[in-house]
């Protein structure tokens, strides 16, 4: 299966979305690809469209593999697992550096846009795929740290192994799960680099 763009990707997730039965879900795009996708999820579900804001603290040596997840308000959310790979000293290191970056971004997007509480919400967290799952899962475990009534992990395309993974974590939706699964961009006839001026034009559609 093969999306125009990212658009074209959210009206038919949007679609597959709709059985669920939301109500005025929290729509969250994890910057700055899913921003996009998750903008035409929340107009078609009548939902609120927001962004995640996260990093992922990874591992010595294996950045890419999430011992855990920084989030905007600087809450450091560890995988049970971490201690297994890090002490704690360099899980407080890493933390502080990632914080630095993502105080940036934030500073940034929520000129724009307020952030959304989730507390007691329906949370639908978007990305425009997944390959291999650390930035999705570091993004749920902020998400799922606020205490929403139910999360949605919903995406256009998505590693079949990852998929079977978050659903021990969340609700997943995923149009498509191709057993030889390549780089998300392979399944985009267009997935051109999102700035964020983009999204910040989109959240300001939002904006109260």
């Amino acid at each position: 299966m093969r999306f125009r763009d990212r658009r074209h990707a959210g009206a038919l997730l949007a679609e597959a979305l709709v059985p669920l039965g939301l109500e005025r879900p929290v729509v969250l795009g994890i910057p700055r690809g899913g921003v996009v996708v998750a903008e035409e999820v929340a107009r078609r579900l009548g939902g609120e469209l927001d962004v995640v804001l996260v990093r992922k603290v990874g591992a010595p040596g294996n950045p890419e593999f999430a011992l855990g997840a920084v989030g905007e308000k600087g809450e450091l959310v560890l995988r049970p697992y971490a201690l297994q790979y890090a002490d704690q000293s360099y899980l407080e290191r890493e933390a502080a550096r990632q914080k630095d970056t993502l105080r940036k971004r934030a500073e940034r997007y929520r000129k724009v846009r307020a952030k959304v509480p989730l507390g007691g919400r329906e949370v639908v967290l978007v990305d425009d795929g997944i390959a291999t799952g650390s930035t999705m899962e570091a993004a749920l475990s902020v998400v799922l740290a606020e205490r929403p009534r139910r999360v949605v992990v919903a995406v256009p395309v998505a590693s079949p192994e990852v998929v079977e993974r978050l659903k021990g974590q969340a609700e997943v939706v995923a149009l498509s799960t191709p057993p030889d699964f390549a780089a998300v961009g392979a399944y985009y006839m267009d997935f051109g680099e999102v700035t964020d001026e983009e999204v910040e034009g989109l959240l300001l559609q939002w904006a109260a």
